[in-house]
């Protein structure tokens, strides 16, 4: 299962990054080889060239004592898109999927969807909008990430 652990903002202006990034979770036994996010509107359609930055990225373990509660086995795998810019105004969703690679297939390797979850919904805007602030689960969260690198997480553009 792919789980959205920070939300992209509900609001945004066209052309800029979205902060704060999104970021997805899964189980580590998830076999699948990549995550890839798209852009997709009201009506669950793909819009291509609307999408820019960091679409496709790998998972990768938080090596941290701070997110494990209690006595559970589950270990989670992060993968992180920090600099994902919508170009036009409208109201989008992102759309994030598991990809694992078929390389039995008769036609060739294949990319399959493992899996797959869609974000909420994102206004964006052609004039300035206000920044919005994590939550403080996501903020624990993206600061943890920072903390032990590889995830190439971005601090907020707007000093919060």
């Amino acid at each position: 299962m792919v789980t959205v652990e920070v939300q992209p903002p509900t609001q945004a202006q066209a052309g800029t990054v979205l902060y704060p990034p999104l970021v997805v979770s899964s189980d580590s036994s998830a076999a699948y080889d990549f995550v890839q996010v798209v852009l997709i509107d009201p009506y669950g359609r793909v819009l291509e060239d609307q999408l820019f930055g960091t679409l496709t990225t790998s998972s990768q373990t938080l090596d941290d004592r701070a997110g494990s509660r209690g006595s559970s086995s589950r270990s989670l795998e992060y993968a992180v898109f920090p600099d994902l810019v919508i170009s036009y105004a409208g109201s989008y969703a992102l759309q994030v999927s598991a990809i694992r690679m078929d390389y039995s297939s008769p036609d060739g390797p294949a990319a399959v969807i493992a899996m797959s979850t869609i974000t909420t919904r994102i206004n964006i805007y052609d004039e300035s909008v206000a920044a919005e602030i994590p939550s403080p689960d996501e903020q624990s969260l993206l600061r943890r990430l920072r903390r032990h690198g590889g995830f190439g997480v971005p601090r907020s553009p707007h000093n919060t």
